[in-house]
């Protein structure tokens, strides 16, 4: 090899590289937040690409206490439960596409509720 098609060889390289690095990852990661058997997710959905976020909240204890998701927006802040207790299905809200910022499931109790680790999109 000659050391003009080395050093072309080796530009190549490198611009390739660089190249997968800064197109990332094609879709992003779902995060879940548990306390106990109960837990919250947010996940991504869309044809060609993620379109949506979408925030799932679900009681798995049927113990008499509800659970909620705090959900965190790049516009503000929300609440909101699995509206039917432990039966199926759980409950879900849909958002714009990197709309959320982080989660955070809660099971309330007399006194202070007992929530699950914050976890960040």
């Amino acid at each position: 090899m000659t050391r003009k098609m080395g050093r072309a060889l080796a530009v190549t390289t490198a611009v390739v590289g660089l190249s997968a690095l800064a197109i990332g990852p094609a879709f992003a990661v779902p995060v879940s937040s548990y306390q106990g058997d109960d837990f919250a997710r947010l996940s991504y959905a869309g044809l060609g690409g993620h379109t949506t976020d979408i925030v799932e909240v679900c009681d798995r204890e049927a113990d008499g206490h509800g659970v909620y998701v705090k959900v965190w927006k790049r516009d503000g802040y929300e609440e909101f439960g699995d509206a039917n207790g432990s039966a199926s299905p759980c409950s879900s809200r849909s958002y714009r596409a990197n709309w959320i910022t982080s989660i955070q499931v809660c099971e309330t109790h007399t006194g202070p509720d007992a929530c699950g680790r914050r976890e960040v999109a």
